[in-house]
């Protein structure tokens, strides 16, 4: 039997996290009780690796991770969700990228505190060209930017689609860009980076210059929008009671990915997506919290959308 390659592969941050709960947030100088305690893995990549993998699609990690208790976490984290960790190269002496988030009961609003580390960023020599050239999809969150882009390359030179998710305007992802198929911004992004004054006109700025097969365009709870060689359109936001929103954007990011992994045409995708980040909100943990694909048909069909 020959080697089982990942449908998926991820290169970006992963991230451990400690989860607090809170009443409200802390006042400076002062000491606060919390509600309750998560550690957790975290990090925009490795968690919609962790969301697509619970959706019933293979996933596995590539990058560069240190030998502390962070990155040790980490690692037994995804591999717990059932990442594949075998594409990790691990640096000794070095301390993993950390952080605390802080999650308010009373505002529901979650800040996060974070550091780095040291870990050297991968370079080519340090990526796995099989295991690239067997995936389906490589998935990027513009972290370890200069083997990103060079994945990317190779990637789309083997047909294999590349999916961005631009949360943030790190210095130099704009050569990242053009060689992007599926390109998810936040609305934060788009804007800041074209100057438009619309969402609108920022998709279609984002869409016209880089040549992404799709732009999903993020707005969080009202949605989004979605622009293809069919044109531009809205796509919907599921209202929940929301009880911990940390992770919802990631697990969109995965579960689109999965949608179209599962045949899914862009709109649907984005129904999918959107419903797994409903779900997630309903609980709590970034990662426990992430529905599996009976769960998001199962919340769709009881909203009457059958897939």
């Amino acid at each position: 039997m020959g080697k089982q390659w990942s449908e998926v592969i991820g290169i970006g941050s992963t991230v451990y996290d400690t989860l607090m709960v809170v009443n409200n947030f802390p006042v400076e100088d002062t000491k606060l009780e919390g509600v309750e305690t998560k550690v957790q893995g975290g990090g925009p990549c490795a968690t919609a690796l962790v969301a697509a993998r619970k959706l019933g699609i293979s996933t596995a990690y590539m990058g560069t991770i240190g030998d502390d208790p962070f990155g040790r976490f980490m690692l037994d984290d995804l591999a717990h969700w059932g990442v594949d960790t075998n594409y990790v190269k691990v640096t000794p002496k070095t301390v993993s990228f950390h952080a605390v988030v802080l999650l308010s009961q009373q505002t529901k609003s979650r800040t996060c505190v974070w550091h780095r580390g040291n870990v050297p960023q991968p370079n080519a020599g340090d990526l796995y060209k099989d295991a690239l050239a067997h995936s389906k999809v490589l998935h990027l969150d513009g972290h370890m930017l200069e083997a990103a882009i060079f994945a990317a390359k190779f990637c789309q030179s083997r047909g294999v689609k590349v999916c961005y998710d631009a949360g943030g305007t790190y210095p130099g992802v704009e050569r990242l860009l053009p060689h992007i198929d599926w390109l998810i911004p936040s609305e934060e992004f788009a804007l800041k980076i074209t100057g438009a004054a619309t969402s609108e006109k920022a998709a279609q700025i984002l869409y016209e210059t880089y040549h992404p097969k799709l732009v999903v365009l993020t707005q969080g709870v009202l949605g989004g929008i979605l622009l293809d060689e069919k044109g531009i359109r809205r796509y919907e936001c599921y209202p929940v009671d929301v009880v911990d929103s940390n992770g919802s954007g990631d697990t969109f990011h995965g579960a689109f990915i999965a949608g179209k992994l599962h045949g899914f045409d862009n709109d649907k995708a984005c129904c999918y997506a959107s419903a797994a980040a409903a779900i997630k909100c309903t609980r709590l943990g970034a990662r426990e919290g992430m529905p599996t694909d009976a769960e998001c048909r199962m919340f769709l069909e009881s909203r009457g959308i059958v897939l």
